[in-house]
């Protein structure tokens, strides 16, 4: 289990640092604080640097270059994920956990390709890729990929990252399994691939009853036959038995916080012995089901071994969670709330009584 994190040079941090978890960890913070960037460097960690998560953690915030290639492939640009959008030779950021485990760090560099690599390099797909510039990944346990292309205008493609193929041999056995969930969740595509791990297992009652606490009428919960213009839809791909009605009902019909519901109890059922990322954990929620969200995040975090991080700008949220350090007698020792402030080199820890005080006292933690 990671017990702190170290971050230099990624995004708007220049030298941070969050030390103080547990199982259950809960960043607040302003607009811009970086919370975000702190669940995008723990993806980055866990993944090994791998060319999938370096590609989601890029394309779900839209940076993609504005100059297009005339075949309008997608080119995301990489300068964003260095402090002062700042692109240049020996540019670099470092992340690094410390854990029960040796430490694990990565290290990402822009600089020279080498000869024999600049000469796999050719023109794909229209993107005419750089002739030497490169992305190169270093650290413990060994990155996934040593290097990734750069096209000429500093950007990667997904043909660039050879994504497709590692996609589809994309492991969850790796050795610090994760899964982000982002504000937008995630999608009917993702959820349905997720799923074949989760069918006819303890985990489906488990997807189930989180279901049941946002509408108790709910019965059966069911992935569709693959239909690709069907899983096209953002919350395709799902169908569910109720109450009084004959016909089965698509998931997307419940609306966003039974979606958001569902995506947590499959999503951390993948997680076991790893990390599972939410940001902003209570969108969709409404704040009577926070605490019983909070119970089933707990419970299984601690049945599959999961380290949690989340992060809200919600203040129920974080009554919710001190409601779970009152009822739960093991969570006192296993939820912190870590505070984020713009300019402060690291993160400010609240143990669970200091939560349970401030849920008390109504005092402004956020």
């Amino acid at each position: 289990m990671i017990s702190s994190i170290q971050i230099r040079g990624y995004r708007g941090f220049e030298d941070f640092e969050m030390g103080g978890l547990e199982r259950i960890n809960l960043l607040v913070g302003t607009n811009n604080s970086g919370k975000t960037s702190v669940l995008e460097a723990l993806y980055l960690l866990t993944s090994r640097g791998a060319p999938w998560a370096l590609w989601q953690v890029l394309s779900r915030r839209g940076e993609r270059l504005l100059e297009r290639d005339p075949n309008n492939i997608p080119e995301m640009d990489v300068c964003h994920l260095f402090r002062g959008h700042d692109l240049h030779m020996g540019a670099k950021f470092v992340l690094a956990a410390t854990n029960q485990t040796p430490e694990r760090h990565l290290t990402f560099t822009i600089g020279e390709m080498s000869e024999d690599h600049t000469s796999k390099t050719t023109v794909r797909e229209g993107v005419q890729l750089a002739s030497r510039l490169g992305l190169h990944v270093k650290g413990v346990p060994a990155p996934a990929v040593a290097v990734i292309p750069l096209t000429r205008a500093g950007g990667v493609t997904a043909d660039s990252l050879d994504l497709p193929r590692r996609v589809r041999v994309r492991s969850f056995d790796q050795e610090t399994p994760s899964q982000f969930i982002t504000t937008e969740s995630l999608s009917g595509n993702e959820l349905v691939g997720l799923w074949d791990r989760v069918a006819l297992t303890s985990n489906e009652e488990r997807v189930l009853l989180a279901l049941q606490f946002l509408e108790p009428g709910i019965e059966r919960i069911a992935a569709q036959a693959a239909s690709p213009n069907y899983y096209a839809a953002q919350r395709g791909g799902f169908i569910i038995r109720m109450q009084g009605h004959e016909r089965p009902v698509p998931i997307g019909s419940m609306g966003d916080g039974m979606w958001r519901m569902m995506a947590m109890a499959i999503a951390i059922a993948q997680c076991k012995g790893g990390v599972l990322l939410v940001d902003e954990i209570d969108t969709g929620l409404h704040y009577t089901v926070m605490a019983k969200m909070w119970r089933l995040i707990y419970g299984a975090a601690k049945e599959l071994d999961v380290q949690v991080f989340a992060t809200t700008h919600s203040y129920d949220c974080i009554k919710s969670l001190a409601e779970l350090c009152y009822t739960e007698t093991d969570a006192r020792e296993n939820v912190t709330l870590q505070r984020i402030e713009v300019g402060n080199p690291k993160a400010i820890p609240y143990t669970e009584d200091e939560i349970e005080i401030a849920a008390e006292k109504n005092i402004e933690v956020r």
